[in-house]
């Protein structure tokens, strides 16, 4: 039987999922549920990272929804969420999304948080407007102490609007084997197709954002528990990997901070069975860790 195309793969997810529209500027997010047919099942929420969508998480999803209520929206001004007011900043993101957080699980239900990159960036604001029942974050190559500013991550080539796809597509390659991944080859056509067309749609403009130092501040003090995880080879860390690392185990002591060898920024794409793995664990640890508090 042949491989089923990267379009199908897509459509196969979005077949399986249920969507929630909440307010955003003049227009709505777009929240997308798989799972949760077992009303006891845990809830999950999944940030994505700056210009992408939801199927940053196309790798992790399919693992997480037996097991999960799996909840991932498109951020303000990506995929099929409406543009967030003018002027925009980490703060006013985050409350789009504590609100719409709000309405897509009532009742002050309990959930964990994992985000990646630029929605790690909003996190720690989300988790203190959500106190009363976040349980735990967990960050995936989230550049913490702000965006390097120097490496390859600032080498990408502007793709100009005019291109056609063929045309586009080998600067888009060139742009995701420079930022997202350790080995070039994991540039395949799964990732080209969800990469193009989330180039396509995103009007957030976030590198500005994750430069700053709101990530690192944000972070302190934390209403829940706190776990990290990192490919080995992320480009976008300032000022670099073991920096970050101190950071965050100062800043929050007991957090857990889990390398991934041979992975670049966009881990859970590049090595998804290790990266799915290690997840996995990270929520079985933070969920003895709430039984315990209970």
């Amino acid at each position: 039987m042949p491989e089923p195309s990267p379009q199908a793969i897509l459509d196969a997810l979005l077949e399986r999922c249920h969507e929630i529209r909440t307010p955003c500027g003049d227009g709505h997010l777009m929240w997308r549920v798989w799972g949760g047919a077992d009303p006891q099942c845990p809830t999950l929420v999944l940030l994505h990272g700056g210009f992408g969508a939801w199927n940053h998480w196309v790798r992790t999803i399919p693992e997480l929804e037996p097991h999960f209520r799996v909840i991932a929206p498109d951020l303000p001004g990506c995929g099929d969420s409406a543009d967030p007011p003018q002027p925009y900043d980490a703060a006013s993101l985050s409350a789009l999304l504590s609100d719409g957080l709000d309405l897509v699980i009532p009742d002050d239900a309990t959930y964990d948080l994992v985000s990646f990159s630029f929605g790690g960036v909003l996190s720690g604001l989300i988790a203190r407007a959500q106190a009363r029942r976040i349980r735990a974050l967990i960050l995936v190559g989230t550049p913490i102490l702000g965006l390097a500013r120097t490496g390859p991550a600032n080498a990408l080539v502007r793709v100009p609007p005019e291109l056609s796809p063929p045309e586009a597509a080998p600067l888009y390659r060139g742009n995701l084997e420079k930022l997202m991944v350790r080995d070039p080859a994991a540039v395949d056509d799964l990732a080209m197709t969800l990469h193009m067309a989330n180039m396509a749609k995103t009007r957030l403009r976030s590198r500005s954002i994750a430069r700053a130092f709101v990530s690192a501040e944000s972070l302190q003090n934390l209403p829940c528990g706190l776990s990290c995880i990192f490919g080995e080879n992320d480009v976008t860390l300032h000022p670099d990997l073991a920096t970050v690392r101190a950071y965050v185990e100062k800043t929050h002591p007991g957090a857990a901070v889990h390398i991934i060898p041979d992975a670049g920024h966009w881990v859970q794409y590049e090595v998804p069975e290790v990266f799915n793995a290690t997840l996995l664990g990270v929520l079985a640890a933070a969920d003895i860790t709430a039984q315990k508090a209970d």
